[in-house]
């Protein structure tokens, strides 16, 4: 397998190390579904979700979200906005523009957005996603997402959990994007790294795309999968990674996306496992548009926690709520190309 070329930047911030993991590699078939939402939204969408022996598609009302937003794009940013962590390893021809390194007392409001929906919101999940100091914080140089679960005397059991998107705020258009996480373990749980446009340009989801960097399905822990969300009727292009030995849950990994012009790959702890230009754009009135369309625009990110649904299934006696239901995220950072029109003259040259 192709791997990134990268050379170490010493400048400012806090080190830490990353994990490195043995693999096997594999492409299978599964779906997942989003929305676009800022703060305090409720809303639904059309989704499908599926695992990798059977599918289940699940149809819910779809709403489209605006076309237009003041929403930040960065494309090909030669200053970066704060300082290049002390630890950054950055591809080579690339350089650093952006990251949040959760080493504050309190989630950045320049950078983030909390979402709120009920139960139910997408995919049958069981969880309410709230904004509460108990489910999302900052704890030791990490973001923390906590799926929490009550049950009231009368035996009624309610989940809760945290999902914050950076809509508005950081909006990316090409570049290597990763995040160093320790997803959590557990049947049911379903954590998530992945990224939204900015506008609908082509439509509704899924018309203007999706890219979902990484999600670990609590039971299968040792698989992260990287897909791409598109068209019109909706399809997917995944690639996944399996473990060959432990599981993703067990120590923090570096899970990575180089979102170019004429290609989107997905990577883990450094070495790529899936790559493709395999997709196409239609829009509702049927209007075929040219590649790379929908994946043209700046997209933004989400990170949350799942609990039940679809995919992952309920959880049962076997799932904690304590620690280990976590995901504990230690940064989020952008490299974006020295130059973005070298590339796109280079026509075809493997980069």
């Amino acid at each position: 397998m192709k791997k990134l070329k990268w050379i170490i930047v010493p400048v400012l911030t806090l080190s830490m190390l990353a994990s490195c993991a043995e693999k096997t590699s594999e492409t299978t078939a599964s779906e997942s579904a989003s929305d676009t939402t800022t703060e305090a939204t409720e809303t639904a969408e059309t989704t499908t979700e599926a695992t990798e022996e059977t599918t289940t598609e699940t149809t819910v009302k779809e709403t489209t979200a605006p076309t237009e937003s003041t929403a930040p794009t960065y494309t090909n940013i030669k200053e970066p906005y704060g300082e290049v962590p002390s630890d950054a390893v950055i591809p080579e021809g690339y350089h650093f523009v952006w990251s949040d390194e959760f080493d504050g007392e309190e989630l950045s409001k320049d950078n983030w957005l909390v979402e709120t929906h009920p139960k139910g919101f997408v995919n049958n999940e069981l969880q309410k996603y709230v904004n509460t100091p108990e489910n999302i914080y900052l704890e030791n140089g990490d973001l923390v997402i906590q799926p929490l679960k009550e049950e009231d005397d009368k035996g009624k059991v309610t989940y809760t959990s945290g999902r914050i998107n950076s809509y508005m705020k950081a909006s990316f258009k090409y570049g290597y994007f990763e995040a160093r996480i320790k997803v959590p373990e557990g049947q049911g749980f379903l954590p998530a790294f992945w990224m939204m446009p900015s506008t609908n340009a082509y439509g509704g989801w899924p018309l203007s795309g999706e890219i979902d960097i990484m999600e670990v399905v609590g039971g299968m822990e040792n698989t992260t999968f990287g897909t791409l969300h598109y068209g019109l009727p909706h399809e997917y292009s995944q690639g996944s990674y399996t473990l060959s030995s432990g599981k993703f849950s067990s120590d923090y990994h570096i899970y990575g996306c180089e979102y170019l012009p004429d290609k989107i790959a997905f990577y883990i702890d450094g070495e790529k496992f899936y790559e493709t230009s395999d997709w196409y754009c239609t829009t509702k009135l049927g209007v075929e548009k040219e590649f790379p369309a929908p994946f043209d625009n700046a997209f933004y990110f989400t990170l949350n926690v799942a609990v039940g649904g679809d995919w992952p299934g309920d959880p049962d006696d076997s799932t904690v709520f304590d620690e280990r239901a976590q995901m504990r995220v230690d940064y989020v950072r952008v490299y974006q190309l020295d130059s973005l029109e070298s590339y796109e003259s280079a026509e075809g040259e493997d980069q």
